[in-house]
């Protein structure tokens, strides 16, 4: 028995080949390893982003702004920046800490409420396992964009794109760069989040014995509306 355990599929097959290494995956798969790696990875973005924080310019636009500029000391000037670069420290940090947590939950939620829809049956044991493995897309955006956070010279406190991710990011560097509204459209296509929704479509199929060639569109169409409703509407 304890062999069957210990046969999942590799995290390449569920990456690259999530069509046959997810059903295995939800039979006899587990979801520490998988959660562990994408906290551990959220960690490190949260810690590098915090490391390289430099709230200079972003306090004295902000005291510029306000008319306060003027009338403070340079020592005043350098409290506030002090004081924002703390504050930006402990919250990407905690960001980092709570990330992969609350990802793995909406991650669960989403495979039960795309499963209930897509009127499947639940296989209760196998939820977890699977939701797990969606995290993966997202821990390597996150480590390649840790790596590029240590790489600059100072970030600023309300953050910059580091690894390109989207469409909207991407055109540019092949010289077609996009304006609204066809920029926010763009954005929308999050390859990384693309990459986990096929994961999770499989997942819905393995976990909810729902036939692949339903399960695949039905949990595309939802990411897509997801995607509108975050990047586009909800942006403006």
């Amino acid at each position: 028995m304890s062999a069957s355990v210990e046969a999942g599929p590799s995290p390449f097959a569920l990456l690259f080949a999530p069509d046959r290494g997810m059903e295995r995956h939800a039979r006899v798969g587990r979801a520490l390893r998988f959660f562990l790696f994408a906290w551990l990875c959220s960690i490190l973005l949260g810690a590098a982003t915090a490391y390289r924080v430099d709230a200079r310019s972003s306090t004295l636009r902000k005291l510029e702004m306000s008319g306060q500029l003027q009338t403070m000391s340079d020592r005043q000037v350098a409290d506030e920046t002090h004081n924002a670069e703390r504050v930006a420290e402990v919250a990407s940090v905690a960001k980092g800490v709570v990330g992969a947590p609350v990802q793995l939950g909406s991650a669960c939620l989403a495979l039960l409420a795309l499963t209930w829809f897509l009127r499947g049956r639940v296989k209760g044991n196998a939820v977890v396992p699977v939701a797990a493995t969606t995290l993966l897309p997202g821990a390597l955006a996150n480590l390649l964009d840790a790596v590029s956070a240590f790489r600059h010279e100072a970030l600023p406190p309300e953050g910059v794109p580091l690894v390109p991710r989207t469409l909207g990011a991407i055109l540019p560097f092949f010289g077609h760069p996009l304006m609204d509204p066809w920029l926010k459209l763009s954005n929308a296509v999050d390859f990384f989040s693309l990459w986990a929704a096929v994961m999770m479509a499989f997942g819905v199929a393995a976990v909810g014995q729902i036939p692949k060639r339903r399960a695949l569109p039905g949990t595309l169409i939802a990411w897509i509306c997801y995607q509108l409703l975050t990047r586009v509407a909800m942006n403006g």
